[in-house]
């Protein structure tokens, strides 16, 4: 008893902890939408740039588009080549994340707040954003990675069971494609930095800022991201896929267990029933 009341009430004290979050919201002159949360607990900033260039946007044909670009958006910018992005993040007690789904691409940033420390990780953190090299040494290197993996991943049973159930589930659309060894193999250079000339701009992008931070500096440091990126315009969204009659796929397997995966329609994103 004593148990499950503490459970209850660790569940009723994060609800209220939940509930008591303000979230600010503004879109920069440049066009970037923001979301801040001013937290003080903490001297830290996390904060996360999230661009609709996922996969979906991969042409036809050039699947693993978007993947690799983000994959090599952070390995030399500017000035700065991968080794030197490390050192200066390491020395700055700062961290880059991010990385590409289905739907969009991030590139996210862990840093103390202390000016000394926040400056410096931003202007990495900035540089990524406006100027990555696309180098192509670095290119040629994570192509090869890439295939590599997916080639691995051809091997597993649960990865073939995922990408059949996505092509089951949608046939004919963005979603139901996936990148194959022959489809990253055939990318260059070149498509890479018009992908990324396209989909990261200031309009597709969406800024998220956690942390030790006043309103006023959340909205420089937006708005000196948004700024140094292409104004361009949204991503255009795919049409709605149209769901398949019922089906059952059956992959013969050498495995010792069996992958099973269970799709059903649901409420489309952005329906007002879902908010």
């Amino acid at each position: 008893m004593k148990r499950l009341l503490t459970v209850a009430i660790a569940l009723l004290i994060s609800q209220a902890a939940l509930a008591g979050v303000k979230i600010e919201h503004w879109t920069t002159p440049s066009g970037a939408r923001v979301q801040f949360v001013e937290s003080r607990v903490l001297p830290m900033l996390d904060m996360r740039v999230d661009f609709a260039a996922g996969s979906m946007f991969d042409p036809a044909g050039k699947s693993g588009l978007a993947g690799l670009t983000r994959s090599i958006l952070d390995l030399g910018a500017g000035k700065l080549d991968e080794t030197a992005i490390a050192e200066q993040l390491a020395d700055l007690g700062a961290s880059l994340g991010g990385g590409a789904d289905t739907d969009r691409a991030s590139v996210s940033l862990r840093t103390l707040s202390a000016l000394d420390k926040r400056e410096p990780a931003l202007a990495v953190l900035n540089s990524v954003l406006h100027a990555p090299r696309f180098d192509a040494a670095i290119f040629e290197r994570e192509k090869a990675r890439t295939i590599a993996g997916l080639k691995e991943a051809m091997t597993r049973p649960d990865s073939i069971a995922g990408k059949a159930f996505w092509a089951a589930m949608y046939p004919n659309h963005p979603y139901g494609r996936q990148a194959t060894p022959e489809s990253v193999a055939a990318l260059s250079r070149n498509d890479l930095a018009t992908f990324h000339a396209r989909y990261y701009n200031a309009a597709n992008a969406s800024i998220t800022l956690v942390g030790d931070l006043s309103r006023a500096d959340a909205e420089k440091i937006a708005e000196a991201i948004a700024a140094g990126l292409p104004k361009g315009k949204a991503a255009t969204l795919p049409d709605a896929p149209r769901l398949p009659d019922w089906s059952h796929v059956n992959l013969p397997h050498p495995a010792s267990q069996a992958h099973v995966y269970i799709g059903l329609p649901a409420i489309e994103r952005g329906n007002p029933r879902a908010s």
